[in-house]
């Protein structure tokens, strides 16, 4: 058994873990080891921002996980395998979510802890480089490129009008004052390549030594001693000790809890039924899993209108070599250009749904099917009631962990998306919508009533890739982690990744999460100086 000793050791280099390694690299001299059970991302389809469609659709760079029967049904659960994680395979939607959601997370923490709106504000905007908006809610100077779509393809225009005409307001920046509105999709795109958390952040400092990087390593235990943890084992070309004075978690909201309850750290009861030694009994581990589904409403336009033709097939590679020639068409963006926030019952309230209007005909929100030009109208309860867990199959710990997010289980959940269903059909039937629109084809139009439309969207629903939750923080004596992120119980260890938000954001969590990690790091670095 071969072992190595650093005074940090990180497991999982996703979009926390670069952010982690990368902030420990420029305040500390602490030496730093980056664990990546993935490769790195070298893969040119990381790079282009359309090619996160193939990547997903052909399972390149994911853990191919699923679910426990959803409404009778497993459901692909995947989540990144590759440096960068989530960030490297992302469609790269840029969205910070509502000051409430950040309150939530103060009043988890109380007044052991600064997790509010104001508290992350100021890291939203050191962490971004954007090449539109320049005021009290951006910055320009981070390493985080966000920009606008270069271009807008016809079907958008005609949805930005049409929920316009519905009447819902224009809205120029849904990560400024108000996030209520039609707006144009903000991206983590820079010079028309993706910008991951390893181009934002890290590659510097791989470059440089200061962040010795291992990948194809699966860590499957924490090493304890006495309550602290002292390293990690690991897998992946024989097994490996590397020991460490402060150990950070960084791996998602599946494999952080996996990891815990491997090491001993967990519901007791349930470590016990699979005869792992207790350590800690923490009753949450892996409870509170909550994520963003997608509820697809897909209907044919006329025409070629949308991205249809240069999604697959000939049109696609006509697309590739456009982009690699001149750097622009349809491959050079993530395909989404538009979205709305909105709450269908108060056009005046703090939104309850997120719209993409996807210009083709998608599976699972994001891979094109067939050749009939269409549009995908991905809808998402924002603030998701329903709640599930991550549990161990057994005592093996590369065995693939029982999976339940309880799609829309809550009915509060479920009569949402019935209502942004019935929205969404009056969108289509507007001025500037209706003429292209040649016919529904999810649900279909005969799917009417209220039930009928809920069936249909139990049938329908995936994930949207967000989930978070299981090991959540607060102040309260069954919370994971503490307002600091320190596991507790466990002396040297933390979780820093979405794992430990006690609610969802309102929309997508890769930029939350990476500000949640540097606001983290910042703590775990003042931590360090006092010790």
């Amino acid at each position: 058994m071969s072992t190595e000793a650093y005074d940090i050791v990180i497991v999982g280099a996703g979009a926390a873990g670069c952010v982690v390694a990368s902030y420990l690299a420029e305040h500390t001299d602490a030496s730093i080891a980056l664990i990546e059970a993935g490769d790195t991302d070298r893969d040119p389809l990381i790079h282009i921002p359309a090619g996160f469609a193939k990547m997903l659709a052909h399972g390149r760079h994911i853990w191919k996980y699923e679910t426990v029967p959803q409404h009778g049904t497993k459901r692909a659960y995947p989540s990144g395998k590759v440096l960068g994680g989530g960030s490297s395979i992302n469609a790269m939607a840029y969205v910070r979510g509502q000051p409430r959601d950040y309150a939530a997370w103060q009043d988890a923490v109380g007044d052991t802890g600064k997790w509010s709106y104001e508290d992350l504000l100021p890291v939203f905007m050191a962490q971004e480089d954007n090449d539109t908006f320049h005021d009290e809610y951006h910055g320009i100077n981070g390493g985080l490129a966000v920009q606008l779509p270069k271009g807008v393809n016809k079907l958008n225009q005609y949805c930005l009008k049409a929920f316009q005409e519905y009447g819902v307001p224009f809205n120029p920046d849904y990560n400024g004052k108000s996030q209520i509105g039609v707006s144009l999709v903000q991206s983590t795109v820079g010079n028309q390549r993706r910008c991951s958390a390893v181009d934002a952040y890290l590659r510097p400092h791989l470059s440089s030594g200061r962040v010795n990087l291992l990948t194809g390593k699966t860590v499957v235990r924490i090493l304890i001693e006495n309550k602290r943890a002292v390293g990690v084992e690991l897998s992946g070309n024989g097994l490996a000790t590397i020991m460490a004075g402060e150990v950070v978690l960084s791996a998602g909201a599946v494999h952080s809890p996996t990891i815990l309850m491997h090491s001993g750290i967990g519901p007791a009861e349930q470590l016990s039924q699979h005869g792992i030694a207790v350590i800690v009994d923490s009753p949450e581990v892996g409870e509170n899993l909550h994520d963003h589904a997608i509820v697809p409403v897909r209907a044919y336009v006329k025409g070629d209108l949308g991205y249809q033709a240069a999604a697959h097939g000939l049109g696609s590679v006509k697309a590739g070599l456009r982009y690699f020639v001149t750097k622009d068409g349809p491959a050079a963006g993530n395909g989404i250009e538009t979205v709305t926030h909105w709450n269908p019952s108060d056009f005046t309230a703090e939104p309850t749904i997120q719209c993409y209007h996807v210009p083709i005909i998608a599976v699972d929100g994001i891979s094109p099917t067939g050749n009939r030009s269409g549009i995908t109208f991905e809808l998402v309860v924002l603030r998701p009631k329903s709640r599930g867990w991550v549990r161990l199959a057994d005592s093996d710990p590369t065995s693939m962990p029982l999976i339940n997010p309880n799609f829309v289980g809550d009915e509060e959940d479920l009569r949402a998306a019935v209502e942004s269903v019935r929205a969404i059909r009056e969108v289509m039937a507007q001025e500037s919508l209706a003429p292209v629109i040649e016919e529904e084809m999810d649900p279909g139009p005969h799917v009417k009533s209220d039930a009928e439309i809920g069936e249909w969207v139990k049938r329908a629903v995936s994930t949207m890739y967000h989930p978070v939750g299981t090991c959540r923080m607060g102040q309260d004596a069954r919370a994971v982690v503490d307002a600091r992120l320190r596991v507790r119980g466990i002396d040297g260890l933390r979780v820093i990744d979405a794992s430990i938000m006690p609610n969802i954001t309102s929309g997508n969590t890769n930029a939350p999460t990476q500000a949640l990690a540097r606001h983290a790091t910042a703590m775990l670095v003042e931590d360090l100086k006092r010790s």
